[in-house]
């Protein structure tokens, strides 16, 4: 009798646990990518100024570049040559109304810095013998027990901005060892947003290529909202400072007061700061009107209104829109927190960064819940 042949069933394979699944190790190598390379850039933070500067440039202009781009001929032969001109052609547009923009304001503004740098003394000595003259008055008048209490009270605010104006020199005095990296990357700028524009197209599909398929609609559509909201912010506010600076420096050369160009560059600039901007500016033009002619101070009180009252009725509700849509008491919570954690660039990007969270929020609520996105 023939015996079956007994065959050995093969042992029973164990399931891979997760920790040696190549997605694990893969999602460990990104991660440890990811690390390095934040590492290295915040080290170098210092340096890297210029690149966030021309980031933001390209942002700005990417749009130009796309419309540009789809209205040359030769796109759809040589889409590669289409991008690069297109690219060479924002630049010759914006390189162009910048230097209009530096023929008609830079000899005027350069003249005018000049004397308002060189004006400071007086103008800090004018300041002090009017708030002397305050002082006197105040010291006869005010009651004794008033004093004391109001003192007091300075006398915190004053240790406060002695701490900051220290931080500030210590900052300054940092910032003088980058100097060098600085100057390289201010000259390697311009073709560094050339490259960046690009391969803007290879780089957001990479990106998008980066995800699962599953999740690429999702990532796309809060791509877009944060693009939205940061484009509608960033492009609005530069315009509020730019109308804002004119507004300023048309005002002050009507009003007579000295340097009218640098106070609406001032404007201009402090106007990119939400809430405390405005405030800011009027305290540098109103200590400048002390100092030259008190007798303007009430005219620049009532200019000062006047614009804030044309910016908060007529620009901000047409430039902005919808993006923000912030009660302003939440906008001075998020500038003074923004302060606190970053200084002043935390106070610029604070409103901003908050408007994205709260769209991303919003739109992955409504995509992980029952009710349909908007």
């Amino acid at each position: 009798m023939v015996e079956p042949v007994r065959t050995h069933a093969p042992p029973a394979t164990r399931p891979p646990s997760p920790l040696e699944s190549r997605r694990f190790r893969r999602v460990v190598m990104v991660l440890l990518a990811l690390l390095t390379v934040g590492w290295v850039l915040w080290a170098a933070r210092g340096a890297l100024v210029p690149f966030v500067v021309g980031a933001l440039i390209a942002y700005l202009i990417a749009p130009l570049v796309g419309v540009l781009e789809r209205l040359n001929p030769i796109r759809p032969r040589l889409p590669s040559l289409a991008r690069t001109l297109a690219i060479l052609m924002s630049y010759i547009a914006v390189g162009g109304l910048l230097a209009l923009a530096g023929m008609l304001l830079v000899p005027p503004l350069i003249r005018q810095t000049t004397q308002f740098v060189q004006a400071v003394p007086q103008y800090s000595a004018a300041v002090n013998e009017q708030v002397f003259a305050w002082l006197e008055r105040y010291q006869a008048e005010v009651p004794p027990q008033v004093q004391n209490q109001i003192e007091n009270s300075l006398s915190g605010l004053s240790s406060l901005a002695i701490s900051a104006v220290q931080s500030a020199l210590k900052t300054t005095f940092n910032a003088i060892g980058v100097a060098i990296g600085l100057f390289s990357a201010i000259v390697l700028l311009p073709f560094w947003v050339f490259y960046v524009l690009k391969d803007e197209p290879r780089g957001v599909a990479w990106f998008y290529g980066l995800w699962p398929s599953a999740w690429r609609a999702d990532v796309r559509a809060i791509v877009r909202i944060i693009d939205r909201t940061l484009a509608a912010y960033i492009r609005g506010q530069l315009l509020l400072g730019a109308v804002i600076g004119i507004a300023t420096g048309v005002a002050m050369t009507m009003i007579g007061m000295r340097q009218p160009i640098v106070l609406g560059l001032i404007a201009g600039v402090l106007e990119l700061v939400p809430i405390l901007g405005p405030i800011l500016t009027f305290i540098v033009i109103a200590l400048v009107a002390l100092a030259t002619e008190p007798s303007k101070l009430i005219w620049v009180g009532v200019t000062f209104i006047v614009i804030q009252q044309l910016e908060n009725n007529l620009l901000v509700p047409r430039i902005h829109g919808h993006v923000v849509q912030m009660n302003p008491a939440l906008v001075m919570l998020l500038v003074v927190t923004g302060g606190a954690l970053w200084g002043i660039v935390g106070m610029i990007v604070i409103v901003p960064l908050a408007a994205v969270c709260r769209d991303v929020f919003r739109y992955l609520y409504h995509r992980l819940g029952d009710e349909p996105s908007e």
